[in-house]
């Protein structure tokens, strides 16, 4: 019974194996290749990416852009002056309870209490690789920092010494026997190092990352070495960024603050550019509205709602204090050294990782695969028939034959176990009756 049950398990078998070659011919012919293009077109039209780190060697060297704000920020007799009581900063509610809005300009009075250029820095004691006309210095106003000053380079250095780079003296209206704890801050400079395609900004946001900062006190000698890291990204359909030189993420973003700002307070602040579909504030109740914003949009530390694509090529740029010294001079100035020391550029960049070629590559090959697979399968198939067909044995006969040989073996396995059992009795007679 067992070997009966084993030889219908291999002849269903070999039916099925049949039909099994059939199945997965006719899979591959409505399905696989369909799929199999899909996959790579796909690849195709959003490649995936790679990243390669590498050091390149410039022959010239291009200068970050550095931007300067004073600490305190402001003047503390012109705001007391202007606001009819004492004001340090007009960050506080007491410096708008008594202001003229009617009288005094909210922008002439922002301009008035901050330092200008040539109270910041020395008249001709500035420059890049020695001169002060290889350098382009604009303002900016900021509510918490006041009025700030940006230098950029007007040239390309090819040399990477510490007299090639930027060196610049600030003046200081404090005195150094000042006895500075009746400050909020220690009086002195907040440097901001960037990518001179970036305009600086005090709100802190995701590309706030790439800024390098460095605070440097009054009668100080500061030397800083720079190093610059490059990374190149890949504009794709997921994951977008902007090619244009002139494009500053960092503005974007503060623009967009700005708007949200403006509509949550019905009213804009001499420092908030751009923004020309609110008035000015015109009242304290206003005026103190928006600075409550703007201060929890400042120091908040969650991401805001303005997802500014970033540029495709971006740097970071290391601050290392090579020197930090003592200024010996009468007034309370700053010496500040800033240059690199090696024309050597770390590189971290993206490519896509397929390509044409790739594509006629995989295409070619899996197809040549498949239709081997399928050759394969129909020699198996011939193999199969040509025992159905040519063996002299249909699907009956052969069943029959089988049957047979079944019986047979049944028949003499029969007989077998009589002439045993009958040999085991005698055995036992004998035994019994000897």
């Amino acid at each position: 019974m067992v070997m009966q049950t084993f030889s219908s398990i291999i002849i269903v078998d070999l039916v099925t194996s049949n039909m099994g070659y059939w199945a997965e011919l006719r899979d591959w012919l409505c399905k696989d290749p369909a799929k199999l293009l899909t996959e790579c077109f796909d690849k195709l039209k959003q490649p995936p990416i790679s990243t390669h780190s590498y050091y390149i060697l410039n022959e010239t060297i291009q200068m970050p852009a550095i931007t300067i704000c004073r600490e305190p920020a402001y003047k503390e007799e012109v705001l007391t002056n202007i606001a009819g009581r004492y004001c340090s900063h007009p960050k506080y509610d007491t410096c708008w309870f008594h202001y003229p809005f009617g009288l005094v300009d909210l922008e002439e009075f922002f301009m008035n209490s901050t330092f200008n250029q040539n109270e910041t820095f020395l008249p001709f004691q500035y420059g890049l690789n020695g001169l002060s006309d290889n350098v382009e210095i604009t303002s900016s106003l900021h509510f918490y920092n006041g009025r700030c000053f940006t230098m950029r380079p007007r040239i390309l250095l090819q040399r990477a010494t510490k007299n090639s780079g930027y060196s610049m003296i600030l003046t200081h209206h404090i005195q150094t026997d000042h006895q500075y704890f009746y400050y909020e801050s220690e009086p002195g400079w907040h440097l901001f190092i960037h990518d001179s395609r970036e305009n600086f900004t005090e709100i802190s946001m995701k590309a706030s990352g790439r800024v390098e900062y460095v605070f440097i006190r009054r009668n100080e000698e500061i030397e800083i070495k720079l190093q610059t890291k490059c990374f190149v990204k890949v504009d794709g359909n997921q994951d977008l960024c902007s090619t244009l030189n002139d494009y500053s993420d960092l503005k974007s973003g503060e623009i967009c603050i700005w708007e949200d700002l403006a509509n949550k307070a019905n009213c804009t602040g001499p420092w908030m550019y751009d923004i020309n579909h609110q008035p000015p504030c015109s009242s304290c109740s206003s005026m103190t509205h928006l600075i409550r914003e703007y201060k929890g949009a400042y120091d908040s530390e969650e991401k805001n709602a303005c997802n500014c694509i970033p540029p495709c090529e971006s740097h970071l740029f290391s601050a290392y204090i090579q020197s930090r010294r003592s200024f010996h001079q009468p007034e309370p100035n700053t010496q500040i050294w800033i240059y690199y020391t090696t024309k050597l550029i770390s590189m971290v960049e993206e490519r896509p990782n397929y390509d044409t070629t790739q594509f006629i590559a995989d295409v070619g090959g899996s197809l040549g695969f498949l239709l081997g697979l399928s050759v394969l399968g129909l020699i198996g198939i011939l193999e199969h028939l040509t025992l159905l067909m040519c063996g002299g044995a249909s699907r009956s006969g052969l069943v029959k034959r089988v049957k047979h040989v079944n019986e047979k073996r049944l028949s003499s396995d029969l007989e077998a176990d009589k002439t045993s059992r009958k040999s085991d009795d005698t055995v036992d007679i004998a035994i019994v009756y000897p």
